[in-house]
């Protein structure tokens, strides 16, 4: 039996679920085809048991739909990690781009996690990537709030 539309889409978004839309309907599109083969055969009086091709086309709609993984090395690297942060911006070591911080959707455009770029880049789990103003401003920020609380906190006590 040849799988509905919204099972071969359900499976290829749960294994590439962290790749780009246009990726997402290529597999769609490739699995799409194979399933219309596959119901072709049955409306022919085939079984996809007896088609060892039916059969092997509907495994690789469901089991081999495989995202594509980019390897960065240090070598390929745009910008030194030593200098990609300063005061004023921090670059993105893959791409150069100018940044007030790097978030994990620019990441995600290179198909690289947060954790994995620190790992590449040789920064601390904990180090934050954004410029060094921008994190001044945001620890000033956060301490001011937190000031606040504890202010509010013993208002409402008295």
């Amino acid at each position: 039996m040849a799988l509905e539309d919204r099972d071969i889409f359900a499976a290829i978004c749960s294994r590439c679920s962290d790749q780009p839309i246009e990726f997402i309907m290529e597999q769609y599109e490739k699995a799409k085809r194979i399933n219309m083969d596959i119901e072709k055969r049955i409306d022919n009086g085939d079984t996809v048991e007896e088609s060892p091709e039916c059969a092997l086309a509907a495994a690789e709609i469901i089991e081999k739909v495989e995202s594509p993984k980019k390897k960065y090395t240090r070598r390929k690297l745009k910008v030194k990690p030593q200098d990609s942060i300063t005061d004023d911006a921090i670059f993105c070591c893959i791409c150069g781009e100018e940044r007030q911080s790097l978030t994990q959707k620019h990441l995600a455009c290179h198909d690289i996690s947060v954790e994995d770029y620190k790992k590449l880049c040789g920064y601390s789990p904990d180090q934050p990537l954004m410029s060094n103003r921008r994190l001044a401003r945001s620890r000033e920020i956060i301490g001011r709030a937190q000031k606040a609380r504890i202010d509010k906190r013993r208002a409402q006590a008295e």
